[in-house]
């Protein structure tokens, strides 16, 4: 599956909160093929009614130094001065810019070292949390960006070095959990500046043997006592999921990358599902509840570093590449493992839908005054209620009737449905349309004789046939035409009949040319000077023969205006026949 949209961008990745947009960054380290240093932040437009492979840039502002770390926060959103909230950027020269998008100011908070993570605080969204390379940590509130807040350090055996990664709890939003590349995790209390608890990463028993570094952490959105956490460590490439009450015993790991994990993202929309990327170039989607694969982004000459989901079109993901562009997938369009097509959910090994397919509420209605419904917010999810909606409860019973004569399918009492049905409506058009009705059922094989009659089309009895006879008297003695008549005869005399039909047609002499025509045999006749003829010949009536000539009633019923249905209907039963009657009927309806 090839990538929905993309952009040549060597840039870290944020998606806007309550908007189609992208923010992106200039990747630290990156080097274009021009060499350039430029630094830039870029918004970038998500729209997928464009057939445009490539995304719409909307704005871009220059940045002093470039970016180690990218977020975009909800602070402010739907104001008249950020509408879109805030975007964050951790630069190079240790400084956190802050952008407004709907208008690209950027102002600055100074750090002391480079930036490594960044995440805004969901619950509380004007606090902004950073992590450096001294294992700082800072909180900033976004309504003073002066200075930070909070600071906070650990010491002992919580010393942490360069901050890799910092996540705010889900349900508690003074908590807030650290990592860093030595291996060591942090859980803070924000409030109070204090560590409630730590761990090491540690594939032995023993928690001070064999620590292994830490490059990214997530809270799970379920459960507010586990923690995701993975290495970047080729050695140790699994990911883990890990209750903060016993980290020694992971809930679950996730075995399938091959190299050390780069970067990860919990689905906003489903927690069911897990984003890594590794070292490996795989990018990998993972059924959080069973630790299987679900699907997997197509693999690239480099890896990504760099993954996010977007937090208002459910199944969409982002990709950043070390081959220097961002890419756009539909998860749901991507394969098992990374190649091909496949389905989101038939490459789940328990088939589990994703929540955003799944219909809140459902509502249906059916005959009688009767209405179905289902409430998945409800206790009684799986319950289905049926109510009563009658409000006349004459027509309910009209109704119940006709459902049960319908569902019996007995000609006679249809026939006496139709019968009384064409008795009590006062409707001239709903009248005929039951008296129609009544005699389509009949079975005496007289069924299409009394429709022709009752449509108003019958045969003439004998006494009443008439037949118009002309004298030669009547014929006025058409002026001749030398040329014309050698022409003729010439073509006559060497039994080129085709030639003197075409002399006659090019004269308009169509009575001339049938009877040349008909002398000149079947071929000549039919397919030359009869098809002919039925094309010139502009009388209304002679769209009915030619239909009956050429056998295509078809044509006619499709070709003839809708007013005169009635006239449609009394040809077909004069002239089709078989199972054409009943194919012919249904296009005529």
């Amino acid at each position: 599956m090839s990538c929905i949209k993309r952009v040549d961008r060597s840039a870290y990745v944020a998606m806007a909160p309550e908007a189609p947009f992208m923010a992106a960054g200039t990747m630290a380290g990156a080097v274009d093929l021009s060499f350039s240093s430029s630094s830039n932040l870029e918004i970038f437009e998500l729209d997928f009614n464009s057939e445009d492979h490539e995304m719409k840039l909307l704005g871009q502002c220059s940045s002093s130094e470039r970016f180690t770390r990218l977020a975009w926060g909800s602070y402010g959103s739907g104001s008249e001065e950020s509408p879109y909230g805030l975007i964050a950027g951790g630069l190079v020269d240790g400084n956190i810019g802050l952008w407004n998008p709907f208008s690209l100011i950027c102002s600055e908070s100074n750090e002391s070292a480079h930036v490594r993570a960044l995440e805004f605080n969901v619950i509380s969204p004007n606090q902004l949390a950073s992590g450096d390379d001294d294992g700082t940590i800072c909180i900033w509130d976004l309504a003073n960006t002066s200075e930070p807040s909070h600071v906070l350090k650990g010491s002992g055996s919580y010393t942490q070095g360069e901050i890799s990664s910092v996540s705010w709890n889900r349900e508690f939003k003074h908590v807030l959990a650290s990592t860093s590349y030595n291996g060591t995790t942090v859980i803070w209390d924000v409030n109070n500046k204090k560590v409630i608890t730590g761990f090491k990463n540690s594939e032995s028993s023993d928690r001070f043997k064999g620590l292994i570094s830490c490059s990214v952490l997530q809270w799970d959105p379920d459960n507010c006592n586990q923690i995701m956490i993975a290495s970047d460590e080729d050695s140790s490439p699994s990911v883990k999921l890990l209750d903060i009450r016993y980290p020694q015993s992971p809930v679950r790991t996730f075995v399938g990358h091959h190299r050390g994990v780069i970067a990860m993202e919990w689905c906003p929309s489903d927690s069911l599902y897990l984003l890594t990327c590794a070292r490996d170039n795989r990018t990998i989607c993972w059924n959080t509840k069973t630790g299987r694969i679900v699907a997997e982004l197509p693999t690239t000459n480099n890896s990504n570093f760099d993954v996010h989901w977007s937090p208002k079109i459910p199944g969409v993901v982002s990709a950043s590449s070390a081959d220097g562009n961002i890419s756009i997938y539909n998860l749901e369009g991507c394969s098992r493992n990374g190649s091909g097509e496949n389905n989101l959910i038939d490459a789940a090994p328990l088939l589990t839908a994703p929540k955003w397919w799944k219909r809140p509420v459902s509502a249906s209605f059916g005959f009688g005054g009767k209405l179905v419904s289902s409430n998945s917010k409800l206790p009684e999810a799986s319950v289905v209620f049926l109510h009563n909606l009658a409000t006349e409860q004459s027509l309910v019973n009209r109704i119940t009737k006709f459902e049960t004569e319908i569902v019996n399918g007995e000609k006679t009492s249809l026939m006496s449905l139709c019968k009384k049905k064409s008795e009590e409506t006062e409707s001239e058009e709903e009248k005929e349309t039951w008296s129609l009705l009544k005699i389509m059922l009949e079975e005496d094989g007289n069924a299409k004789t009394k429709l022709r009659t009752h449509l108003g089309f019958s045969l003439p009895s004998e006494d009443q046939e008439h037949y118009a006879t002309y004298s030669s008297e009547n014929v006025e003695e058409e002026i001749s035409d030398p040329l014309f008549d050698d022409a003729i005869q010439r073509s006559l005399i060497v039994g080129d009949y085709k030639e003197a039909v075409a002399h006659c047609l090019s004269a308009n002499k169509m009575a001339d040319a049938l009877v040349i025509a008909h002398v000149g045999g079947t071929t000549l006749w039919v397919y030359i000077a009869l098809d002919k003829y039925l094309k010139m010949s502009n009388a209304p009536y002679m769209k009915v023969v030619s239909a009956m000539v050429n056998n295509d009633l078809m044509s006619l019923v499709h070709t003839r205006p809708a007013k005169l249905w009635k006239e449609t209907l009394a040809l077909i039963c004069t002239f089709a026949e078989g199972d054409e009657w009943t194919s012919l009927c249904d296009a005529l309806a």
